[in-house]
């Protein structure tokens, strides 16, 4: 008898549950490009919400120009990929001199930085 009670119990303790409903996940909740991701290059975008034009960066870790580009007030870029993981990333122009960000990206990264409306170099999106 005292198995029977044993297994009942064990029994009902593998069919409970602690998640609700609204805490489980389904696939369609994820995120596509995140599910479908392996080991793809990082990405980065940079946009310009400033009120000036401003001339963008990105530096590999031992100094090398990897790209760089002036972008026009509400302007952006292309998706950029980069195969450096380590990268420095400036934005200057005649009034704003260097504002820079470091980075460590990891495969499959999708970043947003921008100049916003107080012409300050943020992260926006990860």
């Amino acid at each position: 008898m005292k198995n029977v009670r044993l297994l009942l119990l064990l029994l009902l303790m593998s069919n409970c549950t602690t998640d609700t409903p609204e805490v489980q996940e389904t696939p369609d909740d994820l995120n596509y490009q995140t599910l479908s991701c392996i080991d793809d290059l990082p990405q980065i975008k940079f946009t310009n919400n400033g009120t000036d034009s401003f001339d963008f960066a990105i530096y590999g870790q031992d100094y090398s120009q990897l790209h760089s580009q002036t972008l026009s007030m509400s302007e952006q870029t292309d998706w950029l990929e980069l195969s450096n993981s380590e990268v420095i990333v400036v934005a200057s122009n005649n009034i704003v001199y260097g504002q820079k960000m470091e980075l460590t990206l990891l495969p499959c990264d999708i970043i947003e930085i921008e100049i916003d409306v107080d012409n300050e170099l943020i992260l926006s999106g990860i």
